[in-house]
């Protein structure tokens, strides 16, 4: 019985050693784990200010100029009533209402979460964000909806709201940004 044993695991080591000959032959990108830590990044209030007013003004530039347009119409017309006096004050009250509202937004002292220190380590499948206060959180690269791509950072979106701000600064070289662009970005719609 002992010697079928040692001849079967024999076999057993044989075969072992003939699959991980197969295993070392495959491409190498297969056995490689490759993982990005960016540097610590640290949003200001005045720089999620400016994202959001930013990712406002991508989506609804029309409206504003609409807006500013109507406002000098309804200002160079010759009649003046109470109606138009009052729409032409609206018109060009409504860009600076949507700014401070903005504004107010970023700095409200609700949103802290977005003004902690953070890192991120990024593969091929997933971003898990690090915050400074040990908060970790993991997101698939497939639950991402849509990407917006400033000309200093990236805006990862998970929803119609919310998204995940990357600065291009936060990667320690050109190359780990480009393997980004490659692997995550271009999964991105």
């Amino acid at each position: 019985m002992f010697i079928f044993g040692r001849q079967k695991s024999a076999r057993f080591y044989s075969q072992l050693r003939e699959s991980r000959k197969t295993l070392c032959a495959m491409p190498e990108k297969t056995n490689r784990y490759y993982m990005i830590q960016t540097k610590s990044i640290q949003l200001t209030k005045n720089q999620f200010f400016i994202t959001l007013l930013s990712v406002y003004l991508k989506k609804r530039w029309w409206l504003i100029i609409w807006v500013l347009l109507l406002g000098i119409l309804f200002y160079s017309t010759e009649s003046k009533d109470s109606g138009k006096n009052f729409f032409t004050i609206f018109f060009f009250l409504y860009p600076i209402l949507i700014v401070f509202r903005y504004w107010q937004f970023a700095n409200s002292k609700d949103n802290k979460v977005f003004l902690l220190e953070r890192n991120f380590e990024i593969t091929e499948n997933k971003i898990v964000g690090n915050l400074s206060d040990g908060t970790v959180s993991e997101i698939l690269v497939e639950h991402f909806v849509k990407k917006i791509e400033f000309k200093k950072s990236y805006l990862l979106y998970l929803s119609k709201i919310q998204f995940v701000y990357i600065p291009k600064d936060s990667f320690k070289n050109a190359d780990e940004e480009n393997w980004f662009k490659q692997n995550i970005i271009s999964k991105i719609k």
